[in-house]
Parts: structure tokens; C-alpha cells; sequence
């Protein structure tokens, strides 16, 4: 793959830092499926899922500039210059990726109070906006194939842009999102979904391809995917929605505290909460629902395996 990157608002509080990871080779007729891998800085490069080497391109929004704040890997490396942009960044994706208070306002996050939250919908716009129209500009993408992933808060995120752009991406991955964020505010939100699509979201920028190009939910994949579990509707759906979460997963009603060390037992399982989810919106006529379980891993496992996984699934929307 090669790689195009820019900074959006370079020099700006809310500069961004952009990378387009695009395939070798002629595209598609219609151009590259893309695919926006929010918390892509965490686990890229990502080996291609066998079958699908150079299947879509992968945007990967940051979360500060170049030379800025971008999400750290997975590790411990680096003096205190380097924890403090790792800080920063985190507190930024916090931001990023949560919805607003009811009153449209920012709020603290339950578990890190000195975050502020609630700034989804400006990232929202700007994805939707400038960050594809850049992206549009480096390569040739397919508007009718553009998919989100996210996990975790980026999961959080990704269900958000269901709500607040319902037909804008053809396919939504969500792995392990925080469903109890807020006392479970995005399923609060969820239900207010509407029973039917816009006339033509088709039309819209990044929106899905029509009835009839619509496709069947891909059946279980590699790195311990467990086979889907559709929810089918009489009409052909238009839009896809994926949930996944390792079936060792489990989330903590208190925050991390290194002198208090987690036990498994402290823990609530995840999939029985994303089971009753699927359950939830089975009744939205234009979402083709699926949960995919990921044999084996734990949450911060789940976020590479599901980010592959991921690959397969737009490949094939």
C-alpha cells in the first residue's frame, strides 16, 4: 500500500493529522472501497486478511498534528515529553469520540473526569467533510462503499454516526464499543432511529450503494471470528452493521487504579449487552444487523484482531 498523508488546520488547537493508506495496482471501475479505521495509529501496519490484499483503502484519522499529539502504541516507551502527548492525545480522543451532554454541551467522562467529552458531532462533520474530500482528492474511492470501524470509545463513535448520520456509511464495525458510556447513553439514542432512510442517501457524500447492490453480512472470518449471526429483514437492506467482542471480554464499572488490580470476577461480560442490542435494532427495517464473536480475546485483544477483520468486511461491502 502506499501512503498520502496532510494535517488539516496545520498550526490550529484542532489540527489533525490524516493518513490515506491506498493499494497497488488499477482500482475497481468504481474506485477503492474505503474504509475509516478510527484508532488506527494504535495497530497499523495491519497484515491484510488473507484473500483481501489490496481490497479498499484505509483512512486513518488522528487526533492532534504531524508533529503533534497522535495516539501512542500499545507500549510503555518514552520519557515524560512522551507521556505528556500520549495524555494529551487520549484526552483528545475522549473528545473525539463521544456524544454531547443533552444540552449539545460537553460533560466529564464517568471515569476520567478530567476529560471533557461530547465532541463527536464536530469530528463527525469534519470526517464527513474535509477529511474525505482530501482523501477523495489523493485517490479513486467508491462513495457507496464507505465504511467506519471503531473500538471501544471509537465504537462508541461509530454507533453515534448511525444516529446522527443514519445512510451515510454503508457499513459500520463496531468492536467491543462502550455501551455503558453514560449509563448507556448511545442505546438511549439508538432507539430513536428512524424507520426509514432519507429518500436517497445514496446521493449524500459517503453514502451507501442502493437496494440492490446491497450484500449479505460476510459469514465468520479469520483471527477467531465466530460466524455471524444475521438479523434478515424482507426488503434488502441498505446499510450494515457489525458488532464484535471477544468472548473473554469484560468491562469495569470503575476506573483502572494500579493499587487496586482488576480481577475477572470484578468484571460484567460484554456479549450478553451486545447480544440484547442486536436484539434492539432487529426491527429497523433498513439495518442488516450481526454480531461476530472473537474466540479467545479480551478487550485490548480484540482491538487488532476486530481492525483486521475489519479489512475483510469493507472489501466485501
Amino acid at each position: 500500500m502506499s501512503l498520502r498523508a496532510t494535517v488539516l488546520a496545520a498550526g490550529a488547537p484542532g489540527a489533525r493529522r490524516l493518513r490515506l493508506h491506498v493499494p497497488a495496482g488499477a482500482p475497481p471501475p468504481r474506485g477503492w472501497p474505503l474504509l475509516v479505521l478510527l484508532d488506527g495509529d494504535w495497530v497499523w501496519p495491519l497484515d491484510p486478511p488473507t484473500g483481501h490484499e489490496s481490497a479498499c483503502a484505509v483512512l486513518i484519522p488522528g487526533h492532534g498534528g504531524m508533529h503533534g499529539p497522535v495516539l501512542p502504541r500499545l507500549s510503555r516507551q518514552g520519557g515524560p515529553a512522551q507521556a505528556g502527548l500520549q495524555a494529551q492525545a487520549l484526552a483528545r480522543r475522549a473528545l473525539d469520540f463521544t456524544p454531547p451532554a443533552p444540552d449539545g454541551g460537553r460533560w466529564p467522562d464517568p471515569r476520567r473526569p478530567e476529560w471533557q467529552c461530547g465532541g463527536a458531532d464536530a469530528f463527525l462533520d469534519a470526517l464527513l467533510g474535509p477529511m474525505l474530500d482530501w482523501a477523495g482528492a489523493q485517490a479513486p474511492l467508491d462513495p457507496r462503499r464507505l465504511c467506519l470501524y471503531g473500538h471501544s470509545y471509537g465504537g462508541l463513535c461509530a454507533l453515534y454516526a448511525l444516529v446522527r448520520h443514519p445512510g451515510r456509511f454503508a457499513h459500520t464495525i463496531c468492536a467491543s464499543p462502550s455501551l455503558w458510556w453514560r449509563d448507556g447513553r448511545i442505546e438511549a439514542l439508538l432507539d430513536g432511529l428512524p424507520r426509514s432512510l432519507p429518500a436517497d442517501p445514496a446521493q449524500a457524500p459517503g453514502g451507501p450503494a442502493s437496494p440492490g447492490d446491497a450484500v449479505s453480512p460476510a459469514p465468520g472470518g479469520p483471527d477467531g471470528a465466530g460466524p455471524s449471526t444475521p438479523r434478515p429483514h424482507p426488503a434488502a437492506p441498505r446499510v450494515r452493521l457489525t458488532l464484535m467482542a471477544g468472548t473473554d471480554e469484560r468491562w469495569y464499572p470503575r476506573p483502572l487504579d494500579p493499587t487496586r488490580p482488576r480481577r475477572p470476577a470484578d468484571g460484567i461480560p460484554t456479549l450478553p449487552r451486545l447480544e440484547a442490542l442486536l436484539d434492539r435494532l432487529a426491527g429497523i427495517p433498513w439495518l442488516d444487523c450481526a454480531l461476530e464473536r472473537l474466540d479467545g480475546t479480551h478487550h485490548g485483544d480484540a482491538l487488532r484482531a476486530s481492525a483486521r477483520r475489519a479489512m475483510a468486511l469493507a472489501a466485501t461491502t
